[in-house]
């Protein structure tokens, strides 16, 4: 007798342990790419949602389906006129962005309705059906078996439109592949639209900033201006603080200075409607007549709402003795402070109501005369009332105002107001703070006039100030 059978029965037990083997490697490799896909949402999640920047989320994007489901990918962004951006990335380490025309995307009706919100469900598409796409597809992957477009959105509203492609030796989109990207297409569409939405909402805030800032004050003879400006961070750097200087046509300039209760945009908001409101009635009227624009922005103040507002107005004209003469109406704000040439420092006391409080209220108005090298302030209670010191709560107030501005003499209007804000910020150290704005008008000093000695300041020692001529 042989043993063919018992050879043969050790021939098929010696393969089943290689036939298992393989067959655990299979099911191990399958457990792994599981494993993987489902990796791959969660990696989503985090790698868009760790910036709030359009342009980097939508530069992510495209990038991060390479190679898992393609091999090149591009984005098309929302319409916004009769073109629209896309942004591409592969094959490869390839990179590219452009504008395409609206009317050309049309032409391919998956991509449309992707872009429009009619897609809810990934669609696969032939590459040569995307034939108005060969300038922004890869050529090198525009004769593959098919591909991929998917719809971004968030809560219906559309965010773009996403198109995968993979190269002709790469297996089709595959049922599982499809699944995935549509996974992966929720949470990249509400990670682009909330950068969308970020983006327009910090263009708001600069236009919105750019349009309630100072304007540059005026150069006008015979007088020195400063001024230094800085609105509070947690109202996005949008100030109910007011302020504007223009030259008159007799000479001299025309200011008011202001500060609207609250803060952040409704605020900002009302301050915008007075001072474009007093710039209006300077154009109007002949001349300055303070008391006059104070009645009448009352009116205007009541109507707009709940709001009030403190306002000083004004006129300064040079003199020819080289002095310059001020006279200002006070609709309740903080009083303006002189600064003598002895380095003495006057409140300038005009008492007035708040603008927009009663229907008929009472203003006050007065008239001071700089001379030369003397110099007023107006300033906002963000300065007044900063708090800070040791304790961070101690009020910065009035005492410590009288003996900064104190130690200003001899210095130049724009100097002083610079110099004012910086020692308010030293006093806040970095903590939160109210709207912050500050005006200096001078009387120039005459040429050849020595310089003043300074006294102590607060932190500081006496300085001797620089002589200046106009």
């Amino acid at each position: 007798m042989t043993d063919d059978g018992d050879g043969g029965g050790r021939g098929a037990w010696g393969r089943a342990p290689a036939r298992l083997s393989e067959l655990l490697g299979l099911v191990g490799a399958a457990l792994l790419d599981e494993r993987d896909r489902s990796a791959f949402p969660e990696e989503t999640t985090r790698r868009l949602g760790a910036s709030l920047h359009h342009g980097r989320t939508v530069r992510a994007l495209v990038e991060m389906v390479i190679p898992k489901l393609a091999d090149a990918s591009v984005v098309v962004l929302p319409a916004s006129g009769r073109r629209t951006h896309w942004h591409r990335a592969g094959p490869g380490d390839g990179r590219a962005a452009g504008e395409v025309a609206v009317e050309t995307l049309e032409r391919i009706p998956k991509v449309a309705d992707a872009l429009h919100g009619l897609q809810p469900r990934p669609a696969v598409v032939r590459p040569k059906e995307m034939a108005a796409l060969d300038d922004i597809l890869p050529g090198e992957l525009v004769q593959g078996e098919e591909a991929l477009v998917v719809q971004l959105a968030a809560g219906g509203v559309p965010a773009g439109a996403l198109i995968m492609l993979r190269g002709p030796e790469r297996a089709r989109f595959q049922d599982a592949d499809i699944e995935l990207a549509h996974q992966f297409a929720v949470r990249a569409g509400l990670a682009l639209a909330t950068a969308a939405l970020y983006s327009q909402q910090a263009h708001t805030i600069a236009v919105l900033q750019a349009s309630m800032a100072p304007e540059p004050l005026p150069v006008a003879d015979g007088l020195r201006l400063g001024a230094a400006y800085r609105p509070a961070a947690e109202a996005l750097h949008i100030s109910g603080d007011f302020y504007h200087v223009a030259p008159c046509p007799a000479g001299g300039v025309r200011f008011f200075f202001g500060d609207v209760s609250g803060k952040g945009a409704e605020a900002a908001v009302l301050a915008g409607h007075v001072r474009q409101s007093m710039r209006t009635l300077a154009m109007v009227k002949k001349g300055p007549d303070p008391l006059g624009d104070l009645q009448l922005l009352n009116d205007l103040v009541i109507s707009a709402g709940q709001r009030f507002t403190t306002l000083v107005t004004g006129s300064a004209r040079p003199c020819d003795d080289g002095s310059v003469k001020v006279e200002i109406a006070s609709g309740g704000h903080l009083p303006p402070l002189a600064l003598r040439g002895d380095g003495k420092v006057e409140e300038i006391v005009c008492e007035g109501m708040l603008v927009g409080a009663v229907p008929d209220p009472s203003f006050g108005c007065t008239e001071l005369r700089l001379e030369p090298g003397e110099l007023m302030l107006l300033y906002s209670d963000g300065v007044t009332e900063a708090r800070g010191g040791m304790s961070g709560r101690e009020i910065y107030g009035d005492e410590r105002l009288v003996d900064a501005l104190a130690s200003c003499v001899g210095m130049q209007a724009p100097s002083v107001a610079e110099r004012l804000e910086l020692l308010t910020a030293e006093w806040l150290a970095g903590r939160p703070h109210d709207d912050i704005s500050i005006l200096t008008l001078q009387a120039p000093p005459r040429r050849g006039s020595p310089p003043h000695r300074q006294p102590a300041g607060p932190g500081g020692s006496a300085s001797t100030g620089e002589p200046v001529s106009p």
